[in-house]
């Protein structure tokens, strides 16, 4: 059984329903782009004969320090614009997996990937104290 509309109020039902369809998409996370319009660097290959599996595995804890009590966020990509992942309080712990290169922050351009409370992201290098995890995608030989 066909229903029979006028043109008027087809428009506003097709409006409506494009206005529902924008509102869900808002709530259940849009694009999930960082705000700078990136979704950070692109994925490293991995080395010759390799890949990160070594820094996926055993992850290298790091002590969050010299935030002035603040804590660190953790970021969804290399770089402070981009979205919040998590947060870590000052003298808590970052499991590190590895380590790249992003926006300077504070003048160090390195940021480690990791986990912290089951959130996974990046957190500035320069906010951490310890060393072991290797740079991303390459074989555990280069660490920091």
């Amino acid at each position: 059984m066909f229903v029979v509309l006028r043109p008027g109020v087809l428009i506003k039902v097709l409006a409506a329903t494009a206005f529902v369809a924008f509102l869900l998409f808002l709530l259940l996370g849009g694009l999930a782009a960082d705000p700078a319009g990136s979704s950070g660097p692109p994925p490293a290959a991995p080395a010759a004969g390799g890949s990160d599996l070594l820094a996926r595995t055993a992850p290298t804890p790091y002590v969050v320090a010299g935030t002035d009590k603040n804590g660190l966020n953790v970021r969804s990509c290399a770089a402070a614009t981009c979205r919040r992942t998590g947060w870590v309080a000052e003298g808590g712990t970052f499991e590190a997996e590895c380590w790249t290169h992003g926006t300077p922050a504070s003048g160090d351009d390195r940021w480690l990937r990791g986990t912290v409370a089951g959130h996974a992201g990046y957190a500035a290098a320069h906010f951490l104290r310890g060393s072991g995890a290797p740079e991303c995608g390459t074989s555990a030989a280069r660490r920091t």
